[in-house]
């Protein structure tokens, strides 16, 4: 009786084991190269009309038919899943695979993307694409690592140009005296460097403060200024694209060194050249929104290239010592470096 108990446990513990084992096969298919299905879920805080969401669905139709279906994208635009502090933590405890926002966003819990606070980096967009694809945007996604995060490349918000009602800014003594709103200590320094008078105030504050002359104007994104509609309370909008901002795209990085060399660099290509369609669809927007506040009676000037170093001399000067003290004196050195010799 004693040796058919015996035999019976025998068998149980034999059974249990290839259950077990079973189940780590199961598990064995998420490491690299074995997982015969991929899923990707990426979530960010931009509307569904939004160049950005817009170049998603391109990276999704795009991924899935060129993996034959092995690779399965789901996108959730407009803060379905949070705020972009939240899709960044769900992303980096692997909730989900994929999020974007504007990198300066970061600088509290990554400091070193503090760097882009910095006035008048680029001269225009091309500039900017060509530091942000280069040595210093690489640099930069390096400080991803410590949070489980791997960079994939940089969408595109565009500049911040200047609105107000009191005169067209053509060179740096026009911006003196005005008053505008202020959003951080780096903005607020920097303008206050060249004499304009700033106020704390919330973004769904300045409509109103615009219409009741509490301040003179505001600096913001040209989309941003129309669709805000700020145009029906101003005069003059300035592009003197004082500060370029991006969007950066990033991944859970445990998800994509579990993929297979294949699907990594698919993945991989075509995020690129989702930013590259993002990039053109905003680069379209920006000709388009101009032509309508144009045509709303807006008084719309270029600010000259000189002018606009001349400004960002002043201002960086102004703001350098904070930004070195997130970002460090190395890095700082090393992306200005990178700007200065990306100029053209």
């Amino acid at each position: 009786m004693r040796n058919i108990k015996s035999l019976v446990c025998f068998a149980l513990v034999i059974l249990v084991g290839g259950i077990l084992a079973a189940c780590g096969g199961d598990s064995a298919k998420n490491t690299k190269g074995d997982k015969d299905t991929v899923e990707i879920q990426i979530a960010h805080d931009s509307g569904t009309d939004h160049p950005a969401n817009k170049a998603l669905a391109e990276f999704k139709k795009n991924v899935e038919d060129k993996s034959d279906g092995k690779i399965k994208v789901k996108v959730f635009p407009a803060a379905q899943l949070g705020t972009v502090t939240d899709t960044m933590e769900q992303t980096r405890r692997g909730d989900i695979q994929m999020s974007f926002g504007a990198s300066t966003l970061f600088s509290q819990s990554i400091p070193e993307f503090a760097i882009w606070d910095s006035f008048y980096l680029f001269d225009d967009a091309e500039h900017a694409h060509r530091v942000l694809d280069g040595e210093a945007g690489k640099k930069l996604m390096e400080s991803l690592e410590a949070k489980k995060l791997t960079g994939l490349g940089f969408m595109e918000i565009g500049f911040r140009n200047f609105s107000n009602n009191k005169r067209p800014i053509e060179k740096m003594e026009d911006v003196k005296g005005l008053k505008i709103r202020g959003y951080s200590p780096i903005q607020i320094k920097g303008w206050e460097s060249l004499g304009v008078s700033l106020t704390n105030l919330a973004w769904p504050e300045v409509f109103t403060s615009l219409q009741q002359n509490l301040i003179d104007g505001q600096e913001s994104a040209t989309t941003s200024f129309y669709e805000m509609k700020f145009y029906e309370a101003q005069k003059y909008w300035s592009l003197t694209q004082h500060v370029y901002t991006d969007f950066l795209w990033y991944a859970n990085k445990e998800f994509m060194d579990s993929l297979s060399d294949e699907n990594r660099q698919l993945i991989e290509e075509e995020a690129k050249a989702a930013i590259d369609s993002e990039r053109a669809m905003i680069a379209e927007n920006e000709v388009e929104t101009l032509e309508k506040l144009k045509e709303a009676g807006i008084n719309v000037n270029e600010v000259p290239l000189e002018e606009r170093r001349k400004m960002g001399e002043v201002m960086n000067a102004a703001v350098k010592k904070d930004i070195i003290d997130k970002t460090g004196q190395e890095l700082y050195d090393f992306v200005m470096e990178q700007v200065e010799a990306e100029r053209k």
